[in-house]
């Protein structure tokens, strides 16, 4: 089915090149006669591209016309239309042969060859050829009529390669070029190098690459959060605790994301009772089922069960959360265990719960609809950089 849609769509896409091949057949009918005196083949080869056309067989029609097409001035955009039409079929070699065929033609003028160059670029692009495509859009930049795209397909580039300085680089120069400010794309950029560094334990150099991506932009939430897990790391959670607090400014829909950290360090220092206080005013400012859920642990701990239950019990009734309902069932079937007299239906609507938050994503891409299970900085599907956050509602948070 999907080959025949390809053939379907090759078949309506080449009836203008067919046509276009007939008007530039005709049009050069005297200028063939005189130099090959091959018009009845030229008028031959034409009808057979249209025969391929006809039965649904785009390849064969392409070769034919390819053949037929001489390059010049007034043939360029139908090669470079017939190299576009393999690039999206899949076929990036012959893509590749047709553009590079174009390049090395002495007729071309400067926008043509550049125009050549740039589908190149994106034929290498699609093989794979990272290191060939990189070469021609670096020359593309030169261009100012082609900077911008160059310089966003280098970025693609540097980012595949996760070559971060040069992505960093490439971006400065597009804010340059577009007047577009990306400082919250290079706070990413910093981030990863941060991130990198980290895993290596050079935490100083981590840190350096966070400051600069807070310097860049100030409310990038991720570099608060690398900053914090390396504080804590060092044992240094006054500082993780300043840096995990500094997110309500930033953005608030990833305070969630400080909850569990924020625990840790409070607990590392024995102020549970200071954390206590701090996440009862997020939960009064904004709700969040991770905070409740939190408090209500502290509650447990520094209390009781029931006392738990009656905290989380309160809560839903102001605001519904399936993990709120899961955890309470948690605990009451704990508390029933107990006393030996656990309710069977509270054993069936915790299993009902556990299956809809196993199957349901935490986290959603607001650019195109990605759904994940875990928070990632770069959308997988789309590329794009902070679009993914987390779920709010029953659901969510």
């Amino acid at each position: 089915m999907f080959e025949s849609l390809l053939g379907l769509e090759a078949l309506w896409l080449l009836l203008p090149v067919a046509a276009g091949t007939g008007w530039l057949a005709a049009r050069g009918a005297t200028r063939q006669i005189s130099r090959k005196r091959e018009t009845g083949s030229l008028r031959s080869d034409y009808f057979q591209g249209i025969n391929y056309l006809l039965n649904e067989q785009p390849d064969k029609a392409i070769e034919v016309f390819i053949k037929l097409i001489e390059v010049d001035s007034e043939t360029v955009e139908t090669h470079l239309a017939l190299g576009n039409l393999y690039r999206r079929r899949g076929d990036v070699d012959r893509a590749i042969r047709i553009h590079q065929n174009l390049i090395a033609r002495e007729s071309l003028n400067v926008s043509q060859r550049t125009e050549a160059l740039l589908e190149l670029g994106q034929d290498y692009m699609s093989a794979g050829l990272l290191d060939r495509a990189e070469d021609l859009f670096r020359e593309l930049a030169e261009d100012a009529d082609y900077r911008v795209q160059a310089l966003r397909q280098l970025i693609d580039i540097y980012e595949q390669e996760k070559d971060w300085p040069k992505a960093i680089a490439s971006a400065r120069k597009l804010e340059k070029a577009t007047g577009n400010q990306l400082g919250w794309i290079i706070a990413h950029y910093c981030c990863e190098q941060a991130r990198r560094h980290g895993v290596e334990g050079d935490h100083v150099r981590a840190l350096k690459h966070v400051q600069q991506a807070r310097h860049v932009h100030p409310a990038c939430v991720r570099a608060s959060l690398i900053e914090a897990d390396i504080q804590a790391e060092q044992g240094e959670h006054e500082r993780a605790i300043r840096a995990l607090q500094r997110v309500e400014e930033q953005d608030s829909d990833f305070l969630p994301e400080t909850v569990d950290r924020l625990h840790r360090s409070f607990q590392a220092l024995d102020r549970i009772d200071a954390l206590d206080e701090y996440l009862s005013k997020l939960m009064r400012r904004y709700g969040w089922i991770s905070v409740t859920l939190t408090l209500a642990d502290i509650k447990r701990t520094a209390h009781s069960r029931r006392e738990a239950i009656r905290f989380l019990t309160e809560r839903l009734r102001q605001r519904a959360s399936v993990r709120g309902l899961d955890r309470l069932l948690d605990l009451e079937i704990e508390d029933q265990r107990d006393s030996d007299a656990i309710d069977e239906h509270l054993e069936i609507l915790k299993g009902l719960t556990a299956e809809l938050l196993f199957e349901r994503p935490a986290y959603k891409c607001r650019h195109c609809g990605f759904p994940a299970k875990s928070l990632h900085w770069q959308c997988p599907s789309c590329k794009h950089w902070a679009s993914i956050r987390p779920i709010q509602g029953v659901e969510g948070e």
